[in-house]
Formats: structure tokens, C-alpha cells, sequence
């Protein structure tokens, strides 16, 4: 979406063709191993995607024009994609390629340094990136971006303290309990049943200060929808990855890395608010500046193609 904003929809090819970029419905065979053989998966258009008005290219279409391409870069290594892009390669031959790049957003920190080796891989982008870790070409930090449809509107903060979301690590419901145990109907949510993108947005952007705890990986959308919504501080759980333009703490955001800590930054936020409104105010400024999905597509092209 970001690479689409910034270059142009007919200027980006989606690769095998991904429905769902484009505002439909994709349904296709399940690519999960411990699944019956035959199992159909679905993947809908999110509501807050600007679908692409690109259109399906053909295998044969792209090895005629593979010279016209800058970049080529291989998303999701573990579906669909790694099969195709291997067979681009072997049709067309890795020195015509474009330079490839990985971007690795799945839930786990393992490197997939088979792949450095197979294609050459001139950059490996990882969300969930470690440090000190190494891969055999460059390695730079590729977290989410924010999902959220920008700018959104402000809202009245008529919420102490929300957190929205599903019990995908069992910390979640740990820390809720503590801040209804300290805040009681200054509390807001838990871990509870799905609702729409929109109610929970709106819900958050109510809040005074809403709270982000990891899920299955470590880095999640919610730590950049928070301070999306203007006047919302983000309250995070202290993780050991590498970002690219960090928030820091007391300046953008409050971290915490136990429920009592967590209780006192949410204490201190709905007691001093000029630090809430300050801290709250800078997070939104340095999440437009450097996490949208535009200015991730940015700084992605500017290190691949440096």
C-alpha cells in the first residue's frame, strides 16, 4: 500500500496477483502444513487498505519486461511467493533479475538464511528483529506501520485507560486484571470478543491512554494505531527489537515491563496531564513522520536501492 502511495499504483506489480490488494475476495488452497490437504483459505480486503487499481500481470508479461523493473522484493517467505520467485529466476536467469530484497514480517525470529544464499538477497528487512543477529547480506529493521487511515479525527477523551484486543499471549489478561484492579471504571475493554477495525479505533481514541502488549510476535499493530489517534498516549510493554526510528520513552510514549510498572505509568498519565497531552502529541508527530505506510515504502526504496 505505502509502495503504491509513493510510486503509483501501475508502477508496483503484485506477483502472483493477490485479489485482496485490489478490493476482492481471494480464496485459495491452504498453504499451512498441519491442515487437511484440500483445506481452502480465505484472505478478504481489510477495511483500512486503499486498494490497488493495479492490474494481473502474466508470468510471460513479466519475463519480457523483467528489465524494466528496479526492485523485486519477496514478501511472506513461507507461502506461495518463494515457489514463484523461483521460478522467475530459473526462466528468466538471476542475472537479468532486478535486485531482490526479503521482507520478512511473519511471528518469529528465525532468519531465513537459506534464501540469503538462493537469490542473493541484496537486503533482508525483518519485523521481528533481534539484536546482534546476522543473516549473510545487510539486515535492517522492517517493523509495521500504522494502519490507520490518516490523519484520524480527534475524539473527546472521556476514557481513563483502554485496552482492546485478543488473548493471543497470556500477559494480556494479566495486565488488564491489574489496571481494573487499580483503575476499576477507569478501565476500559480486556481481552475479549472481536469488534469491528472501526469501534475499536474510535474506543482507543477515546482513551487517555491506551495500552499495547504483545500478541503472537512482539511487534503488533496496536503499538502504532495507538498513537495514530490523536491525544491518545501509548502505554508498551518493553521489547528487545531492533526498530527503525524508535519511540522512546517519556518522550513519545510510557514503557513497562511488569503490571505494576504499567499501573504507575497509567497513574501518572491520568494524574499529570500536560506530561499525558506532551507525550501524547509527540508520539502522534513521530508516528506521521516516520511510521505510515508511505514512509515505510520510503525508507524500504531508499536503503534497497542506495
Amino acid at each position: 500500500m505505502g509502495l503504491c502511495e509513493e510510486l503509483g499504483d501501475d508502477a508496483v506489480v503484485d506477483f502472483p496477483y493477490k485479489k485482496s490488494f485490489h478490493n476482492q475476495v481471494d480464496t485459495y488452497p491452504s498453504w499451512y502444513p498441519h491442515v487437511p490437504p484440500g483445506t481452502v483459505g480465505t484472505t478478504a480486503p481489510f477495511d483500512w487498505m486503499r486498494p490497488s487499481s493495479g492490474r494481473p500481470w502474466s508470468k510471460e508479461e513479466v519475463v519480457d519486461r523483467i528489465g524494466e523493473f528496479d526492485l523485486c522484493v519477496l514478501a511472506a517467505p513461507r507461502r506461495y511467493n518463494v515457489p514463484a520467485l523461483r521460478d522467475l529466476v530459473a526462466t528468466v536467469g538471476h542475472a537479468r533479475m532486478p535486485p531482490i530484497v526479503l521482507v520478512d514480517g511473519e511471528d518469529y525470529d528465525r532468519l531465513h538464511t537459506e534464501l540469503v544464499s538462493e537469490f542473493g538477497l541484496r537486503v533482508y528487512f525483518k519485523r521481528e528483529l533481534l539484536p546482534g543477529a546476522g543473516c549473510g547480506c545487510r539486515l535492517e529493521p522492517f517493523s509495521f506501520a500504522s494502519p490507520v487511515k490518516l490523519p484520524f479525527p480527534p475524539q473527546d477523551k472521556d476514557l481513563g485507560v483502554v485496552f482492546l484486543g485478543g488473548g493471543t499471549s497470556p500477559d494480556r489478561a494479566t495486565l488488564c486484571e491489574a489496571l481494573r484492579a487499580a483503575f476499576g471504571d477507569r478501565f476500559t475493554g480486556g481481552v475479549g470478543p472481536h469488534v469491528t477495525h472501526r469501534q475499536y479505533l474510535e474506543t482507543m481514541a477515546r482513551a487517555r491512554v491506551a495500552v499495547s502488549v504483545r500478541g503472537w510476535g512482539m511487534d503488533t499493530l496496536k503499538f502504532y494505531e495507538i498513537p495514530s489517534l490523536p491525544g491518545t498516549m501509548l502505554a508498551a510493554d518493553r521489547q528487545p527489537l531492533v526498530r527503525a526510528h524508535p519511540f522512546e520513552d517519556g518522550v513519545h510514549a510510557g514503557w513497562f515491563s511488569s503490571p505494576e510498572e504499567l499501573v504507575a505509568v497509567a497513574r501518572r498519565a491520568l494524574e499529570d496531564e500536560p506530561w499525558r497531552s506532551r507525550v501524547a502529541a509527540a508520539g502522534n508527530e513521530h508516528l506521521m513522520r516516520h511510521h505510515t505506510p508511505r514512509a515505510r515504502a520510503r525508507q524500504l526504496l531508499e536503503i534497497s536501492l542506495s
